[in-house]
């Protein structure tokens, strides 16, 4: 599978499993001789293509070396070992065909530069794998060079790796040469197929509506998620404040008096616990009435330090929020004015509360992500067009496979063909 399992994702496969000198089982058919042919084009008006077993014995054997498989045939793994021969074949037939397509449109050729960068990419991975297999598994090979002994060994063991699988490293600079002309091909196909932006517009103003019929219908769950990028209510606000924290325990103390009903033994209780904090609040009050920057108070003083450094801009606080604690809730709403603050009172402590700014989506996060739609729009469509025509490609060349050989089921469809 040549085309889009490139020496990029070779690396990955690689380092998957190495089975040492272990053989593998094939049970396609090992009296099968490499040079025969098991896909051809029968078209008459194009040159002949063909695919021969060897061509698919790499590809199948990379994949079951990759996976730890010794025996195709068993049957834990057989109907995935039968999957994945169909798609090498179908695979190799598609890279044949974008191949020749290439040289009709003139882009089968690289310039250096893109060769240039194809042969670095190719070198990093090399240079990986034999990190890989000189047993350097927790290093940067780019970064940390390998001594001599190491790079021989390495060398050695990935070259054997590949030998097992009927490969070389030509086969790879050549999988990652391929990969490099399909893309070229693929631009040159969809150079004219573009989305349109009217239906990224359309696609963010139904999520928005699907937005509002969530937050009508369970307003925490909108508040528990990230919606409030795209959308966010009338009315809503951004608030920060600055906890002067109870201890966890006592925290606790006040909940299990609630879990318990006693809703007026826990609002006494930590009333007095507050009330030992009142001059450190009457402190904080102060320095504000001053002028103290209150993001700066909340780095000194707050016991919530890591969720105001989480919310910059604030706390979302939506009206009559579900998420927040009532008095929270309540002190936040009743600010009248941006820059307000004041304190109140919650099972967590004391919160001075301010008044940061109006909540809205600004103009820039809904162009960006609309922009955001529209390129996977685009990609889509075009995608979508090159498949087509890829589709169409392949059925000029009228390709037969050797079912047999590669112990694959023939589709109902030619079957049917056969029998009429």
């Amino acid at each position: 599978m040549k085309i889009k399992k490139t020496a990029r994702a070779a690396a990955a496969v690689l380092t998957a499993l190495m089975i040492g000198g272990c053989s593998v089982k094939v049970g396609t058919n090992s009296a099968i001789k490499d040079d025969r042919i098991v896909a051809e084009s029968t078209a008459e008006n194009i040159d002949k293509v063909e695919i021969t077993y060897l061509d698919f014995k790499k590809e199948y054997l990379y994949f079951l070396k990759g996976q730890g498989i010794t025996d195709d045939s068993e049957e834990s793994v057989a109907a995935t070992c039968k999957s994945q021969r169909e798609t090498i074949i179908n695979y190799l037939i598609n890279e044949k065909v974008i191949l020749e397509k290439a040289k009709e449109l003139g882009v089968d050729k690289l310039t250096d530069e893109e060769m240039d960068a194809v042969e670095e990419e190719y070198n990093q991975m090399v240079l990986r794998q034999v990190a890989y297999f000189a047993g350097l598994t927790n290093i940067d090979p780019t970064t940390t060079p390998l001594t001599d002994e190491q790079t021989e060994t390495g060398n050695k063991g990935f070259d054997e790796y590949l030998a097992s699988c009927e490969l070389t490293r030509d086969d790879l600079l050549v999988w990652q040469v391929s990969a490099e002309i399909t893309d070229k091909l693929r631009a040159e196909t969809v150079k004219d197929v573009s989305a349109d932006y009217g239906e990224a517009e359309s696609t963010f103003n139904d999520y928005v509506e699907s937005i509002k019929a969530l937050y009508e219908g369970n307003q925490l769950e909108y508040e528990n998620g990230v919606y409030s990028a795209y959308w966010i209510p009338d009315g809503s606000r951004r608030i920060k404040h600055i906890l002067l924290g109870f201890e966890d325990t006592f925290t606790d103390e006040i909940r299990e008096m609630r879990r318990n009903g006693d809703d007026e033994g826990a609002d006494k209780l930590r009333e007095e616990k507050a009330a030992e904090l009142d001059e450190d609040t009457k402190k904080i009050i102060n320095m504000l009435d001053n002028g103290a920057d209150f993001d700066e108070l909340i780095e000194e003083y707050s016991a919530d330090k890591d969720g105001s450094e989480a919310n910059p801009d604030g706390y979302l606080l939506v009206p009559n929020s579900q998420l927040y604690m009532e008095e929270f809730s309540e002190m936040g709403q009743s600010l009248e004015n941006i820059g307000d603050y004041d304190t109140t009172l919650t099972d967590y402590g004391v919160h001075i509360v301010l008044y940061a700014d109006d909540a809205r989506v600004t103009e820039e996060s809904i162009k960006n992500y609309k922009d955001y739609i529209y390129e996977l729009l685009d990609s889509d469509k075009k995608s979508s067009h090159f498949n087509d025509t890829l589709k169409e490609w392949r059925e000029e060349y009228k390709f037969e496979i050797d079912y047999d050989a590669l112990k694959i089921d023939e589709p109902a469809a030619a079957q049917t063909i056969e029998s009429n």
